[in-house]
């Protein structure tokens, strides 16, 4: 028996499902492009074609910097802040992101979330203010950069949790305390956390995200509010959020802040006072 247009049944159950993946395809298609031209008028973001995007990881892209834009005081100073920016899909090896001046490269390997798009937004500010705002965070924590007094903190094993090479997998040996890490940085006053590649650039990035998180009840609360929450665990414990275990009681002294709230921290002073304008840093 066949079909009235000609077909065998067979043929035409593979014609409607070519049909509906053609429709579905093309609504995507569509999907898509309508995102990341409302991404563009909104916030002056251009989002490269290119790369795996989904629908899905767009939405989660505009929520996550019309965050940021409502944090910072709207979409217009948003865009004076931060200008144009490119943002891509690609390669960035072991890096869930890159940020540059102009551009924000996303693991094209790796789900990325609305912490590391914010993350990867306060790096471009930083840079098209020519890294003068994580100098001023530095600066204002009481901080200091200085790498030969961290190669002489090496020297005195209580005050360096790091193998001699270092960061190790292994509680106690991740570099969090000041100057234990890379690049010599003396963190001051208590940040939300630190690892072998803790500088004055992550650290600014870092407390850009924890304010726009803490207290708000929007999709960096949890991860924000886990950060200062891990230091309550006894040692040994997995954090909930990264899954990384570590002598968390013993970096209480480190990075719990007063009461457990963090907007006793110098650094949520500073990221609220640049916000909102009270602090412009020249």
């Amino acid at each position: 028996m066949t079909a009235p247009w000609g077909l065998h049944p067979p043929s035409q159950a593979v014609f409607f499902v070519l049909l509906f993946m053609l429709v579905y395809t093309s609504r995507m298609e569509q999907n898509k492009a309508e995102h990341i031209t409302r991404i563009h008028a909104n916030f002056q973001i251009r989002v490269s074609e290119k790369g795996s995007w989904q629908a899905d990881d767009l939405e989660l892209l505009h929520t996550s910097i019309a965050l940021f834009a409502e944090v910072m005081g709207g979409n217009e100073n948003f865009k004076r802040q931060l200008g144009d920016v490119l943002i891509e899909r690609t390669d960035t090896g072991k890096n869930l992101g890159l940020a540059y001046k102009d551009r924000i490269q996303l693991s094209e390997k790796s789900q990325f979330s609305a912490w590391s798009v914010i993350h990867e937004l306060a790096h471009v500010w930083d840079a098209k203010n020519q890294w003068k705002l994580s100098l001023a965070l530095e600066k204002f924590t009481g901080g200091t950069t200085n790498l030969f007094l961290s190669k002489m903190k090496k020297r005195i094993p209580s005050q360096w949790d790091a193998g001699a090479h270092g960061a190790e997998n292994k509680p106690g040996y991740y570099g969090r305390k000041p100057g234990v890490n890379a690049y010599g940085y003396f963190y001051g006053d208590t940040p939300s956390g630190a690892n072998w590649r803790f500088n004055r650039k992550e650290d600014f990035a870092e407390s850009v995200a924890m304010y726009c998180g803490w207290e708000r009840s929007n999709s960096l609360s949890k991860t924000a509010h886990g950060r200062i929450e891990r230091y309550l665990l006894p040692n040994g414990t997995k954090d909930p959020i990264y899954g990384i275990a570590d002598n968390w009681s013993d970096y209480a002294r480190y990075f719990y802040p007063e009461g457990g709230d963090y907007t006793k921290t110098k650094r949520w002073k500073f990221i609220d006072e640049l916000v909102n304008q009270r602090n412009p840093i020249k």
